[in-house]
């Protein structure tokens, strides 16, 4: 009678073993993130938000009461910066000794099969968020978050007219009926200014 003996285990087999429940479709774990870099990006965010606190001390009071003033969102923003980057700094330093050397299992998984991250999509859409802003003066709030609500849909791969048309002409108005009329929001109208307000809707 023989003893089966089970070979070493490659690299492949070591994934496959990591992989959680028994759907093989499932993404292994893969070792990518280093504790040092995460833990350092962890005191970065912990001194930002002493920052905030810091600077926001000079920040003026406004000429309209308020009960927050105008320190309060830096304020906030500050500890939660503080508290959250100490609780994941806490978090970090108990699991450090789980996995021996200086890699643990990475967050996230790899990019969907036909759509790849890419870091010129990402540049794109700041610049014409910039480019938005520039010309939200000119142009007003209608047509400019339109345009931009369509580039940005298109960007993103999305070809069905009801995503690239119809959803930002619905977000378009939504928000411009929700800020400007019921919230009173003075939002920009560039040249149709005169047309809006001559039928009563700004004043």
């Amino acid at each position: 009678m023989t003893e089966d003996v089970n070979p070493a285990m490659s690299d492949t087999d070591e994934e496959t073993k990591l992989e959680s429940g028994e759907d093989a479709r499932k993404i292994p774990i893969r070792l990518t993130l280093d504790k040092r870099i995460d833990l350092a990006i962890t005191v970065v965010i912990v001194l930002f938000g002493v920052f905030l606190i810091v600077e926001a001390r000079d920040i003026q009071d406004g000429m309209i009461p308020d009960p927050i003033t105008s320190r309060g969102m830096p304020f906030l923003a500050g500890f939660f910066c503080i508290i959250w980057g100490v609780i994941l700094g806490v978090m970090r330093l108990k699991s450090w000794s789980d996995l021996p050397g200086n890699l643990v299992p990475g967050e996230g998984h790899e990019d969907e099969e036909g759509h790849p991250s890419s870091w010129v999509r990402v540049f794109t859409i700041l610049a014409i968020t910039w480019l938005s802003v520039w010309l939200l003066k000119s142009l007003g709030y209608l047509l400019v978050t339109f345009f931009f609500m369509v580039l940005v849909v298109w960007l993103m791969g999305k070809r069905d007219w009801k995503m690239l048309i119809l959803f930002p002409v619905i977000y378009t108005l939504a928000t411009w009926y929700i800020f400007s009329q019921t919230l009173q929001f003075m939002l920009p109208l560039g040249f149709m200014t005169p047309f809006f307000r001559s039928v009563g809707l700004v004043p």
